[in-house]
């Protein structure tokens, strides 16, 4: 099992901090995987495809499908409450969402791989959620009307928006 203690004290200051800096995140497009944050497909004039190209491309198979889907999940919501006004960021369970992808492998580590792996995930998300800061940045409309249409309807997306 993965060395949780350290890390969910840092995934809840990550929390705290990107929520407390300041108006909050955008991205209108399809996830890297094609399927879009909000679970519903939605243009992708914004999109940063190269960037996102580059980062699928140097992650091999650190996680798989659902995990990734999972972590673009949590850096968008993450990137809304800092690009878009008017939302933060429920961390208990924002915490528990990305416990739960730093938990989910089915490999079978010792103490330092546990360790390099989890620092692997945290790194992971922080480029989705870079990439997600500079698309909603990029347009902020489109980004926020997205953010907005997950809260409205999420479907069976996991929400931490509040």
């Amino acid at each position: 099992m993965i060395m949780l203690k350290p890390l969910r004290g840092a995934l809840v200051a990550f929390a705290l901090c990107a929520t407390a800096a300041a108006p909050a995140f955008a991205q209108s497009g399809a996830a890297p995987s094609g399927a879009a944050p909000s679970g519903a497909a939605l243009p992708d004039d914004d999109r940063m495809d190269h960037a996102w190209n580059d980062l699928l491309e140097s992650e091999g198979g650190l996680l798989s499908g659902p995990q990734y889907t999972a972590l673009n999940n949590l850096a968008f919501q993450a990137a809304v409450v800092r690009v878009c006004d008017g939302y933060s960021l429920d961390t208990e369970g924002f915490g528990k969402g990305i416990a739960g992808v730093l938990t989910s492998t089915d490999k079978d580590f010792d103490e330092r791989q546990e360790k390099e792996y989890g620092a692997a995930v945290l790194v992971a998300f922080g480029a989705r959620f870079g990439l997600f800061l500079a698309e909603g940045n990029g347009d902020k409309k489109d980004f926020c009307d997205a953010a907005a249409k997950l809260k409205a309807t999420p479907g069976e997306v996991p929400l931490f928006l509040k």
